[in-house]
């Protein structure tokens, strides 16, 4: 275990890491691999057609085959007739991916330790009434966003709507989300469970 100090208003305090979680090298091709998958499962097909058999219409033909000076046609749902079905239509592609769940949670530690090693990650112990402080800390901050992660109804409750702010709860955060912000802070109240569930409780 490794200790680091923790920042709050009035005094310092100490708390335990697990070397698991926040002391893992970086592996740059795990870390690609993870982010791929997630963002993969982002993208939604958009090309789509109709073909023949999705356009309205009748099935008969328009006019009767023979007698009427006119060539034979099929349905008015034909590719050959203006509003009809496409030949042959780009169909939506599936692009979800999956994703073993160990190398999700190792992508994640990793990133966690990145970004620690980087300065980029503090811990703080958020109590309501260093909420405000907090808040304009990061106000003052005009480019980056910033990430809280937090369990606390009142911390996500009032820094949620700021705009420069991304808040996420200590149990869905991943490589994506560590990903996106250029500073994060970790409340020390969600320190642990993140340990243990990035570790499986070891």
């Amino acid at each position: 275990m490794v200790e680091k100090k923790v920042t709050k208003t009035t005094e310092e305090k100490k708390i335990s890491l697990n070397k698991k979680v926040w002391e893992v090298p970086y592996n740059g091709d795990l870390v690609s691999q993870v982010l791929g998958v997630y963002f993969s499962n982002e993208r939604k097909g958009t090309s789509n057609a109709k073909t023949r058999g999705d356009v309205s219409g009748g099935g008969i033909k328009p006019w009767r085959q023979k007698g009427t000076g006119r060539a034979r046609s099929g349905s008015i749902r034909s590719p050959l007739w203006v509003g009809g079905g496409v030949t042959f239509v780009p169909n939506n592609k599936n692009w979800s991916k999956r994703i073993n769940k160990g190398m999700a949670r190792k992508a994640t530690c990793i990133m966690l330790s990145e970004r620690l090693r980087n300065k980029e990650l503090e811990f703080i112990n958020i109590e309501a009434t260093e909420l405000n402080k907090i808040r304009k800390d990061i106000e003052g901050d005009k480019h980056n966003r910033i990430m809280v992660i937090s369990d606390d109804k009142n911390v996500i409750a009032t820094l949620r709507n700021m705009e420069k702010i991304i808040t996420i709860e200590g149990g869905k955060v991943n490589a994506k989300h560590l990903a996106s912000t250029k500073k994060i802070l970790v409340d020390n109240n969600v320190v642990k469970l993140l340990e243990e569930r990035l570790t499986n409780g070891k």
